[in-house]
């Protein structure tokens, strides 16, 4: 086989695990009947910069209450911390999805490392990792994250900050 063909293939075959990376996304975020988990984000409202056009609130994790810039719909959530160190001036990123599922984090364009713990939609701690920056690289090039269950949220954090306990749910 050609270098050129070789390459070619390559190409293909990168184009197309990314439109099933989309592909699923699209699939776990779409509402399955289950909405209405707005409940676990208390005092919702416009978030500040640099976080604008997006909602922040408050959550409860373990005895800690943590006042989050919030990504819940498929745009914020695919943007998430991309070209941010980290969550300033909010504690995190909640990341709350319609519907239980198993969907993979990348740190394509994050240009520090974070720790992202995932929950259940009973606030029940699926798993957790950090992960490390890829501030250069593309959602094909940089490592997937894929939790070990289905989650309903995902919690991320700066590097080394790491919140134990249930995630409030009523």
């Amino acid at each position: 086989m050609t270098s050129s063909r070789r390459a070619a293939w390559l190409a293909a075959g990168a184009v197309v695990l990314i439109a099933l990376v989309v592909g699923f996304v699209v699939w776990q975020s779409a509402d399955h009947g289950e909405s209405g988990t707005r409940a676990v984000i208390d005092g919702v409202g416009a978030a500040r910069a640099p976080f604008t056009g997006l909602t922040a609130g408050t959550i409860t994790v373990g005895d800690k209450r943590l006042h989050v810039v919030v990504a819940d719909d498929e745009s914020e959530r695919v943007q998430g911390l991309r070209q941010k160190v980290d969550a300033s001036p909010y504690d995190g990123m909640l990341f709350e999805f319609p519907s239980d599922g198993v969907v993979s984090f990348t740190m394509a364009k994050v240009p520090a490392a974070l720790e992202i713990v995932f929950f259940d939609r009973a606030g029940r701690v699926v798993d957790r990792m950090h992960m490390k920056p890829c501030p250069n690289g593309t959602d094909s090039t940089c490592p997937l994250y894929t939790p070990k269950g289905p989650f309903r949220y995902a919690l991320e954090t700066g590097d080394g900050v790491v919140y134990d306990g249930r995630l409030a749910v009523p």
